[in-house]
């Protein structure tokens, strides 16, 4: 049911917004709009083959752009077959070409990255550029990216900075991290820590992974005076509640550095059931070889103090939190 639910509202939501200034086809027949509506239906309850096979004739027959974005998520998302982001790329293009704002600023990520064509910043700038005018205002943001480095477009670091500034003071969590980001890593003429931390705060306060996960970075390297090993710790802790990989080694690792208790001089248990939580979790997810082999070893470190009891409960809890959601 929770699948289902998550579903039904992931796709009520990327498809409203996708075709808000969207409409279909002319001479588009109503029996494919009532096709359509059966095909999201399907989608919701989880029946991917059934919806996958209405939604690809609606793309193929009817060259419908809904149709065409919604396959593009099963190949991104993987709803049902392999995820394969090279055809997802492709039918996301189809899609924008037929006008559908979120496509196009999906098109724009996969040219930036050479998914599906060779890269072309250039284009990918286009794309951004066209999604933005069309009211997809973070891809003001991606193109702001683009400017800042000077990668296939003229190096613009103010530019930068004003075009994702608008969708950041709107709310916008990705561009709220956006303007972290480039305040704290983007061209030197703009570095800001002070403002990259009231960004990453804004963001936070909207319960954002990736802003817990910058403000322990921003922290931990005293980018913003001395803060306390517990705060920088919570910040870690919290952007791996929420499933930011890169913040589980550096919260398991800070968890097993803690102050050892002072009556007993060993690590509270609490925190040694932590360190090894998040040490497994960064063990399992995280790409990063060297981040790998250092976890590896902080987990033989911790079974050789920590007891052999614990250990069936915490790797349930373990393979619980890393499941998909």
């Amino acid at each position: 049911m929770i699948k289902a639910f998550c579903i039904i509202l992931c796709t009520a939501t990327l498809l409203s917004n996708a075709f808000a200034s969207v409409t279909a086809p002319p001479n588009t027949p109503l029996n494919d709009d009532l096709d359509l509506k059966s095909a999201q239906a399907l989608l919701a309850s989880g029946d991917y083959a059934n919806a996958f096979s209405k939604y690809h004739a609606a793309a193929v027959n009817g060259n419908h752009p809904l149709a065409q974005f919604t396959l593009a998520l099963f190949y991104q998302n993987g709803w049902g077959r392999a995820a394969d982001r090279k055809t997802a790329c492709q039918w996301f293009e189809q899609a924008a070409q037929n006008g559908v704002p979120a496509a196009q600023h999906m098109t724009g990520l996969c040219v930036e990255e050479g998914l599906h064509r060779p890269a072309d910043p250039a284009a990918a700038a286009q794309w951004f550029h066209k999604a933005a005018q069309a009211g997809h205002l973070n891809s003001y943001c991606h193109l702001g990216n683009l400017l800042m480095t000077g990668n296939g477009v003229s190096k613009d670091p103010i530019q930068a900075l004003e075009l994702c500034r608008s969708a950041a003071l709107q709310g916008s969590v990705p561009a709220q991290i956006w303007m972290g980001k480039f305040y704290l890593y983007g061209d030197a003429s703009v570095r800001n820590p002070e403002d990259a931390y009231q960004w990453f705060l804004a963001a936070a306060q909207k319960q954002s992974a990736e802003a817990f996960y910058h403000l322990g970075m921003m922290l931990d390297q005293g980018a913003t005076g001395d803060h306390k090993a517990a705060q920088i710790r919570q910040l870690f802790e919290q952007a791996a509640a929420l499933k930011y990989i890169p913040a589980y080694f550096q919260a398991g690792k800070r968890f097993f550095a803690a102050e050892p208790d002072a009556e007993t001089n060993r690590l509270p248990a609490e925190h040694l059931a932590k360190a090894y939580l998040w040490i497994s979790a960064a063990i399992q997810r995280s790409n990063n070889m060297e981040e790998i082999a250092a976890a590896q070893a902080i987990r033989q470190q911790i079974l050789a103090v920590m007891p052999q009891t614990w250990l069936a409960e915490l790797d349930r809890k373990v393979a619980q939190h890393v499941q998909p959601d």
